[in-house]
């Protein structure tokens, strides 16, 4: 269908309040919000315009094109929410082998169709349906197969992988296509293994590569098999995971490659065991720097998230500009202030990084009246990034989902990072027992920690990105937190020892 603009497409959105547009008395950083409309990804479109892949909840798929700031939206509908589908799962943009946005999709309600979406010039959405369906076998229930994932290549073919999973085995199909939707090779396997990504190949290589886990193992056993153009397997690096911390157990797996060092990073939500006197951890964030061999060269931990960890927030969360790395990531640390919510603070946190992954900024968001999580982040050719969370309000849990514009300077200045609603140090877990920890990118500056009457009860440099404070002796209560930096205090909040 012709694209048209979003004032006459959705009218009645608008007339409904459907789509609030910035406006003074929003916070600086929100450029879009939507009880409707939730953006999975994004892409570069010309002059500085930006492609959103969003569901607009109750009517169907759409493409939606705005500048940077949210102004200006077109939108085209790729798929109907007609009930003929029994599954449908999209991929993020891709450029195609002529330069073109483009994205691949599976529907149903028969055997799995593979389709390609390809965006022209004056914005007009062509889909293309494989002649051949994706090749799962015969005895396996069509409509129960997941994580689909799509690897183009410059000859216009592309590489499809999925898995089935059920108590009894592990299937994986890889399938390669060609330009014209003909499969053309195939690889099926049944295993103990579990499926966590698809990722392009080596740079000077051709095929793509594979990585899965071993969940039958208590320790990490995971591997990363290599396939050529011909989906022959022609070597598997194993152990991938735990070269450098072997007693965690990661899962909600994303990987990203960086396009130009080739680097490879993932993140992933982990669980740690007590050990050595330290509490057992549930869903911490790790994201992990492997070079193109595999070999893990570096790795960090994002904020405690507890076991409310949303798979959902591990969706296109890292992107690279030039050396710069962006992290997104689910924050589930309590209440800031130590309020009525203190247990349902969900919202995210964003970190830079340079490319041997130090820290140059993290900033943490709490909005008072919603309730986030986080989707995706889009490193903006002219600096900043944009970031897509659904949420509700807290109290009325009407659905409120919204885009976020960083500038560089937000995440990596106190004053920009204030004015634009975030903090630039957090406490968790809130409430906690044991331990308190404070996180921050500041580093040379101090915490306090005072009682309710004022008296101070701890004070410690901050050398780290994360200060862990043993707090087992400390009464019952509620304490109050200050980070200070260079003698000014730039972070505060209260934290509930139980």
């Amino acid at each position: 269908m012709k694209a048209t603009r979003l004032f006459t497409l959705l009218a009645l959105l608008l007339m409904a309040g459907g789509v609030t547009m910035k406006a003074q008395e929003l916070e600086p950083v929100e450029i879009f919000e939507s009880p409707m409309i939730i953006a999975y990804h994004f892409c570069q479109w010309d002059n500085g315009e930006v492609l959103l892949n969003a569901n607009v909840l109750g009517d169907g798929r759409y493409i939606i094109r705005m500048d940077e700031d949210g102004n200006d939206l077109e939108m085209d509908r790729w798929h109907l929410n007609d009930n003929t589908c029994s599954f449908l799962t999209e991929s993020k943009f891709f450029k195609d082998n002529v330069g073109k946005p483009c994205f691949y999709y599976v529907k149903g309600p028969d055997r799995p169709i593979v389709c390609k979406v390809t965006i022209s010039d004056d914005f007009e959405l062509t889909t293309f349906e494989f002649s051949d369906p994706f090749p799962i076998p015969e005895e396996i229930p069509h409509d129960q197969w997941w994580d689909f994932e799509w690897l183009p290549n410059d000859d216009g073919s592309v590489f499809v992988s999925s898995s089935y999973l059920d108590n009894n085995m592990n299937v994986h199909v890889i399938a390669r296509y060609n330009a014209s939707g003909e499969l053309t090779h195939q690889w099926t396997e049944t295993t103990d293994r579990a499926t966590t990504s698809l990722l392009p190949p080596k740079k000077g290589t051709s095929g793509c590569r594979l990585v899965m886990d071993d969940l039958t193992v208590k320790d990490v056993n995971s591997e990363c098999v290599i396939f050529d153009d011909s989906l022959n397997v022609v070597d598997i690096k194993h152990c991938i995971y735990n070269q450098a911390v072997s007693i965690y157990r990661p899962n909600y797996e994303y990987f990203a490659v960086h396009p130009k060092t080739d680097m490879v990073y993932l993140l992933s939500a982990v669980n740690f065991p007590a050990f050595n006197g330290n509490p057992e951890i549930r869903a911490d964030i790790y994201m992990s720097q492997f070079d193109a061999d595999f070999t893990q060269k570096k790795y960090v931990m994002g904020p405690y998230t507890d076991d409310e960890y949303d798979q959902k927030a591990l969706c296109e969360s890292i992107d690279f500009r030039e050396d710069d790395i962006y992290m997104l990531g689910y924050m589930n640390t309590g209440d800031p202030m130590g309020g009525p919510d203190i247990e349902k603070a969900r919202n995210f946190y964003v970190a830079l990084f340079d490319g041997n992954l130090n820290l140059k900024g993290e900033i943490y968001y709490h909005n008072e009246t919603r309730m986030l999580t986080p989707y995706s982040i889009y490193a903006l050719p002219s600096g900043g990034c944009l970031i897509s969370t659904d949420g509700y309000d807290r109290l009325t849990f009407e659905q409120q989902h919204a885009i976020y514009k960083l500038s560089d300077e937000t995440i990596v200045g106190i004053e920009e990072a204030h004015e634009a609603g975030f903090a630039v140090a957090v406490a968790y877990p809130n409430p906690g027992k044991d331990v308190l920890n404070i996180r921050t990118a500041l580093l040379n500056a101090r915490v306090e920690v005072y009682d309710m009457n004022g008296r101070l009860v701890h004070s410690q440099d901050i050398t780290e990105n994360v200060t862990a404070i043993n707090t087992t002796n400390w009464s019952e209560g509620t304490y109050v937190w200050k980070v200070i930096s260079n003698g000014i205090e730039v972070e505060n909040g209260k934290w509930i020892k139980q």
